[in-house]
């Protein structure tokens, strides 16, 4: 079963804000919508069905409902202090019952998969499907899974319509950049886990890929030099590449945006 790179998560403190930043710098995003469900609310950043999510809490009661289950994106903000920054990677999946039961079967404690929704800005609704899994000595959490409730074709001309996807945008999203105390053991795991091809090793990290993105994973003393300080175990920079732009890097609390790096 192929899974593909669905969006990352930048927890941020307001979205709206974040959006105008992004806009100025040639970013594309939009508003998200509320999760009524987690008392949280997003704006979105799409390269292709690739995207950003920029998100933050409007609800603290529903917020600190939600943070209780295990392995989900709320529990994992929770667990890290609520500190800003990129926070986790979401899976794209057509067979979500399935990677449920192949996750069980491996030792897995399984949350899923559950129905969620977000009303968009215009009242209409989107839905989907979330699955979280992982095992309580787990250094890094696992990507969760999402299944969407339209397919892929349905989704991308869904969001052109919209004006979520930008026609003339030509950025794309490249890879996604972890720091992991134990780069080798840790995309071994990965890689076994969740069906990938072979990694590839770089002089300073090794990568993983997804027919869709690139994973890379470095160590502390790489990691910290490219972060410029101290970081948590996890994903902490995006490369973006904009034929139309220079180099540039767009620099967050715990956050990277690098543009043709």
């Amino acid at each position: 079963m192929t899974l593909y790179f669905d969006h990352l998560v930048h927890q941020v403190q307001s979205p709206d804000n974040t959006k105008v930043f992004l806009n100025k710098r040639n970013i594309h995003t939009v508003n998200g919508g509320q999760h009524t469900m987690w008392g949280t609310y997003n704006t979105l950043s799409y390269f292709g069905l690739n995207y950003i999510e920029q998100i933050a809490i409007y609800d603290r009661n529903l917020f600190e409902n939600a943070a209780k289950l295990p392995y989900s994106l709320h529990y994992t903000f929770k667990r890290a202090e609520e500190h800003y920054g990129f926070s986790r990677i979401a899976l794209r999946t057509k067979n979500i019952e399935e990677e449920g039961q192949r996750l069980r079967a491996l030792g897995f404690e399984v949350y899923g998969p559950d129905a969620c929704s977000r009303t968009r800005p215009d009242g209409s609704v989107v839905e989907w499907k979330l699955l979280h899994f992982g095992k309580s000595e787990q250094a890094i959490d696992f990507p969760f899974l999402i299944e969407w409730a339209a397919d892929d074709e349905d989704r991308f001309a869904q969001l052109q319509a919209s004006g979520a996807i930008y026609p003339k945008q030509s950025i794309t999203m490249e890879s996604v950049q972890f720091y992991v105390k134990d780069v080798r053991a840790t995309v071994k795991l990965w890689q076994e886990v969740l069906q990938l091809p072979e990694p590839e090793q770089h002089s300073q990290y090794m990568s993983l890929r997804f027919p869709n993105i690139r994973l890379d994973f470095y160590e502390k003393d790489a990691a910290t030099a490219m972060a410029l300080g101290h970081l948590s175990e996890g994903p902490f920079g995006v490369t973006l590449k904009d034929p139309d732009k220079m180099k540039e890097t767009l620099v967050f609390p715990g956050a990277f945006y690098w543009i043709n790096r």
